[in-house]
């Protein structure tokens, strides 16, 4: 922890690091997208036996906790998470993710490095924490769908970060 620290302190500006992490998870969110193009809106929803079940149920989660830690940072509150079951095809689900996505990065865009240290009494961590835990949380959850979608015979890919950075 303290080199992460350590790195977002002293090598260059903090805000610029995170930005570049959501550059990255909506580099690599649209490259998912672009994989399941190619499913039908029933495998999209399908169950499957991991972690959080379909496709859909991937994808709601992680707009759901995007919009529970953005909220968060804004009012301390924690909304309810959405419902899964509320979203029946491809494009609702690619709607809302996309918007959760986008409030993300403008929340980002207005914010100031000094403001990155901030915490709040019932979030224990400072905002840069929470922004740092969004973009690891999507990365994580990318890694599922990922294997889910290669259980599809769909395209797959790396989504080592340096890939992004190298414009792949």
């Amino acid at each position: 922890m303290w080199l992460i620290d350590f790195v977002l302190r002293y090598t260059m500006e903090a805000l610029t690091i995170i930005k570049s992490l959501l550059a990255y998870n909506a580099d690599f969110d649209q490259r998912i997208w672009q994989s399941i193009e190619g499913l039908s809106d029933e495998q999209f929803c399908a169950d499957y036996p991991y972690s959080h079940g379909s496709l859909r149920n991937h994808l709601v989660h992680i707009a759901s906790v995007e919009r529970a830690w953005l909220t968060a940072l804004q009012t301390g509150e924690r909304p309810k998470h959405f419902d899964p079951m509320e979203y029946t095809t491809i494009v609702q689900v690619r709607d809302l993710f996309n918007e959760m996505r986008g409030n993300v990065i403008s929340y980002v865009d207005q914010l100031r490095d000094e403001q990155l240290d901030d915490a709040w009494p019932n979030i224990p961590l400072a905002r840069w924490h929470v922004l740092i835990q969004i973009t690891n949380h999507a990365t994580d959850h990318r890694a599922q769908i990922l294997r889910i979608l290669h259980d599809y015979g769909q395209k797959t890919f790396d989504q080592d970060i340096v890939e992004h950075f190298w414009g792949r």
